[in-house]
């Protein structure tokens, strides 16, 4: 029996009611509404020349979502227990892959982004108040452990934070495209510049901009990490996804129409900080501070909710692993793993002492949409294997839906490897270091049990 297992009657209520219909919905927004849609549309806009194709390939990357949104909304409804990806895995294929999920979660998918993350919000910190570069790593390190100790203190001190974060984010970027219409300093124009060409090249250019594009809707899942924690998760949790989805392919179109509405095609695909080229546009050398700050807010609602959900998979996997069971424990006063939470801290900071944003983002990509890929493909497993496990919500369009989405998952996870090979190489290694951990914490365990 684990730590969690004996502390569970202790402050549990609170663990599992704290959220609702919104703050699932906001938890989502807060993770995937960050810092990514300031840097990725100059991407994107370098690999597709026409702005048709731009809109229609982030209106693509809503869709890629929300079939995935589909689909876990059906494993959430069945299995609406406190870890998401990995009770998925676990009931589909049992406890070794779904320990390689939390292994790769702990080691490289959530503390590299959160420390990625942390790097960007203290580059901008650091840019806002005009100070020496050399805070950056020191602000990084502040964020993540402020964020962290927040936390620690119980799950509706920090909903609050990431809701109020994630409140301000959202309306900033709205008052932002409302003020650059209102002001009419772009041009319609921009639209009609250019022509497309339908042919294979088209195919690949949006294939690699699809990356980009992506990982800017990256953490849309995130609120199933959390199941047990949301009031009516069987209901809640599929009608949060749908609808963040919808809310965040929304906003993405409207950001960079609003983009390209600022600035031709070419000049986007030049400016590595579109935010702040805007921003200078519309009020000036003040508005590049405005962006700066926003980024800010942005950074710090991303890290908290990530930091909300990501002890979660820790904690689901220490009823399973001795790995794990070693290293979680919920608190019997806050009702949270507030020890997960600290090694996770502890590790985030070795890694920002040790890395850089780009170091920190290359690796974990194939790992999350292998996992992403194997997640819909256990909803065949599981149909299969439970016949007559209650399912309140079923995937619309099954078969199709989760074989098309498992499909793109594992194109993904190939271009991965043949546009990015040494870090994707890295990120399955370190995936697969799990796999003997995983052995010998079972074989001490079954000595234990003599």
């Amino acid at each position: 029996m684990s730590n969690l297992t004996r502390c569970t009657p202790v402050g549990r209520a609170d663990f599992r009611q704290a959220l609702g219909l919104w703050d699932s919905v906001a938890i989502i927004t807060a993770i995937v509404v960050g810092v990514g849609i300031f840097r990725t549309p100059a991407e994107v806009a370098g690999y597709l020349s026409h702005p048709a194709v731009i809109l229609a390939a982030w209106l693509l990357g809503g869709i890629i979502c929300l079939l995935g949104a589909l689909c876990y909304a059906e494993l959430s409804a069945a299995f609406p227990k406190t870890g998401g990806n990995y009770i998925y895995l676990r009931q589909a294929y049992g406890k070794l892959p779904a320990f390689l999920f939390a292994w790769a979660e702990f080691f490289a998918i959530r503390t590299g982004s959160i420390a990625a993350v942390a790097f960007i919000g203290a580059e901008y910190l650091q840019s806002f108040l005009s100070i020496n570069a050399s805070f950056i790593k020191p602000m990084a390190v502040f964020i993540v452990l402020f964020l962290s100790c927040i936390n620690m203190f119980g799950l509706r001190g920090g909903k609050k934070v990431h809701n109020v974060f994630t409140a301000l984010n959202i309306a900033a970027l709205i008052s932002i495209i409302l003020s650059g219409f209102i002001f009419r300093r772009g041009d319609m124009s921009h639209f009609f510049a250019g022509s497309v060409s339908l042919d294979g090249n088209i195919l690949r250019a949006l294939g690699l901009a699809l990356i980009p594009i992506l990982w800017t809707y990256g953490g849309w899942h995130e609120n199933t990490f959390m199941s047990e924690e949301t009031n009516a998760a069987a209901k809640t949790i599929p009608r949060a996804l749908i609808i963040a989805i919808l809310i965040i392919t929304l906003l993405y179109l409207a950001v960079n129409f609003f983009y390209i509405y600022m600035m031709p095609v070419k000049d986007l695909s030049a400016s590595a900080i579109i935010g702040s080229d805007i921003f200078n546009l519309l009020y000036g050398p003040g508005g590049r501070k405005i962006f700066e700050a926003l980024v800010v807010a942005a950074s710090l609602g991303s890290i908290n909710a990530m930091i909300i959900t990501g002890a979660r998979i820790t904690f689901a996997a220490s009823e399973d692993s001795p790995f794990f069971s070693s290293i979680a424990k919920l608190s019997s006063k806050h009702g949270v793993p507030q020890r997960a939470i600290a090694i996770n801290a502890a590790w985030c900071l070795l890694l920002i002492a040790l890395g850089n944003f780009n170091k920190l983002l290359f690796f974990t990509g194939i790992l999350v949409w292998l996992f992403f890929a194997a997640a819909a493909a256990g909803i065949f497993v599981l149909r299969k294997k439970s016949p007559g496990l209650n399912r309140p919500y079923k995937v619309p369009g099954y078969p199709a839906t989760p074989a098309v989405f498992a499909l793109i998952c594992a194109a993904l996870f190939i271009n991965a490897l043949i546009f990015n090979p040494l870090p994707s190489i890295f990120g399955l290694f370190l995936l697969l270091s799990g796999v003997p951990v995983y052995f010998l914490s079972c074989l001490r365990q079954r000595r234990k049990n003599g």
